[in-house]
């Protein structure tokens, strides 16, 4: 009696192979789109920063203060720290009082211009709410 050896054909072997590589694929693709949403979530927060420093900074000082969006740059800027920029995937829209032109100024008293800035990506959007009248910067994700 002859005995058969158990083991596996070469068509199953490559099978298993291209299984593998399609799932390599599947979660290197997930993981660059998970890597991509986390700095859109990182900027949006620097830009949040940056508009709560700026305010903190127009209370210290008793004078005012303005977060400059640069939107050819990039960038918004703080007075007296390096501006923040963020990644171009993104599109920013800033609505605040037209004689502040694409800024947002802070009073000593904590008031401000008021406005907000509207974020969008492929999939995402949020919105930054400053309040005029109490200068508090708060954002929200837009569905």
């Amino acid at each position: 009696m002859v005995r058969l050896q158990g083991g596996f054909t070469l068509l199953e072997m490559l099978v298993v192979i291209v299984l593998i590589s399609l799932a390599a694929g599947l979660v290197g693709f997930g993981l660059q789109q998970g890597l991509k949403a986390t700095d859109q979530r990182q900027a949006v927060g620097q830009m949040v920063d940056a508009l709560r420093q700026t305010r903190s900074l127009a209370i210290i000082s008793a004078q005012p203060a303005r977060a400059i969006f640069d939107m050819q740059g990039l960038s918004v800027q703080v007075p007296g720290r390096p501006p923040r920029h963020w990644p171009a995937a993104l599109h920013v829209t800033l609505h605040t009082a037209e004689e502040a032109g694409s800024a947002v100024e802070f009073y000593p008293d904590g008031s401000s211009t008021g406005g907000h800035v509207v974020i969008a990506s492929d999939t995402r959007h949020w919105r930054i709410d400053i309040g005029w009248l109490t200068g508090s910067v708060q954002w929200t994700v837009l569905e």
